[in-house]
């Protein structure tokens, strides 16, 4: 009886998100709902057909060029990739992860809007399977194409943590390039060169920065640099 009664409320749910979803194909949240659903109604290999099924109809409605709407599809975009590679599983979970962060990344329109989140997890999808190369790749196409902060602070811990001291300087110079303005990447710059027993670079990081015509907290980069030399 209570497995009918609840046989009943999923059949019932089914349709109501099949009514939203086909008066409005655009509600990602009713889609995303409508996937939880069929997640919880049976193990994930008895219904991955049908959730894949699911990802595939709600994902075909490119959304408009609406951030709010392209934030909620890159969204579905990431569960989809995560459903592969930890649900679904099975020997081609890692072609079809890697499929679905690629096409996500291709259909978003760059030169409008980018989402950090899409290339920070198709980049850690890539060190997950040690491809260290194709995270590099990921990142630095993220970077050449629409720059952000979390991007080059991901792509830096990542060598840092490798060792590959001259990539971190590099991703630092490019980082620098483009936002001259920060003060607190410039001071990071410096205290790795110092970490690194480079006392000279470390200095003439702290010459640059405070030569720069603007920075956003230049109080912040004295300090740093009046610490250095006191030590």
């Amino acid at each position: 009886m209570v497995y009918d009664v609840e046989r009943q409320n999923r059949d019932w749910r089914r349709l109501q998100y099949e009514h939203e979803v086909g008066n409005n194909p655009l509600n990602y949240d009713s889609w995303t709902a409508y996937i939880r659903l069929e997640e919880d109604s049976a193990p994930a290999p008895a219904n991955k057909h049908r959730i894949r099924e699911l990802y595939a109809r709600a994902l075909a409605i490119v959304p408009p060029l609406c951030k709010l709407l392209w934030k909620r599809y890159v969204d579905l975009w990431i569960d989809c990739a995560r459903y592969e590679e930890f649900v679904a599983a099975g020997g081609d979970a890692v072609e079809r992860t890697r499929q679905a962060y690629r096409q996500c990344l291709e259909l978003i329109p760059h030169t409008k809007f980018s989402f950090v989140k899409a290339w920070l997890h198709a980049a850690q999808f890539e060190i997950r399977q040690l491809n260290l190369e194709g995270a590099r790749k990921i990142l630095g196409a993220s970077i050449g194409c629409a720059p952000k902060a979390a991007i080059f602070d991901k792509y830096m811990e990542m060598e840092l943590r490798l060792g590959n001291v001259d990539r971190c300087r590099k991703l630092y110079e490019n980082y620098l390039d483009w936002s001259p303005r920060n003060s607190n990447t410039w001071v990071k710059y410096a205290e790795l060169e110092k970490t690194l027993g480079e006392e000279e670079r470390a200095r003439g990081i702290f010459e640059l920065a405070i030569g720069q015509p603007q920075l956003d907290k230049p109080g912040l980069l004295w300090k740093a640099y009046i610490d250095f030399e006191r030590l």
